[in-house]
């Protein structure tokens, strides 16, 4: 009989973490939208600034039975990262928020578009290349 009644506290006090669960499932959604990681666009001039920050979520819930009082607590924490700034060329730069450890990745990140600008056409080109030589000749 006790490990029957163990097994039935077990699946009540399951139950109620589920149900503890679901009601902050419920209340994250209320409070976190898409927008609030990609901000609404801003537009200055022809130039358009989307601010974007980062979302940390984390929460605990716990019951030991259905007789006793369960426990649930989280924190919602949002901080600015940086903002990206689509130019009236359609070139879009990112500028970090961040700590000054950070500068180097938002280097790294402009650079990209500059990089992929010198390096596609050489590997078009090798890739035409090979993809030719492979083909049977025509004679």
């Amino acid at each position: 009989m006790e490990a029957k009644d163990k097994r039935e506290n077990m699946e009540n006090s399951q139950s109620s973490l589920e149900n503890i669960l679901d009601s902050l499932f419920e209340r994250i959604k209320d409070v976190v939208s898409s927008e609030t990681i990609v901000g609404k666009p801003i537009t200055v001039g022809k130039a358009h600034i989307i601010p974007l920050s980062k979302l940390k979520i984390g929460f605990m819930a716990g019951s030991r039975s259905e007789k006793e009082i369960g426990a649930s607590g989280g924190a919602i924490s949002v901080e600015p990262i940086g903002l990206l700034v689509i130019t009236d060329e359609g070139q879009a730069v990112f500028h970090s928020t961040a700590r000054p450890q950070s500068a180097l990745l938002e280097k790294a990140i402009n650079l990209i578009p500059d990089i992929a600008e010198k390096v596609l056409p050489e590997i078009r080109q090798r890739l035409k290349s090979k993809t030719e030589e492979k083909l049977p000749s025509k004679e």
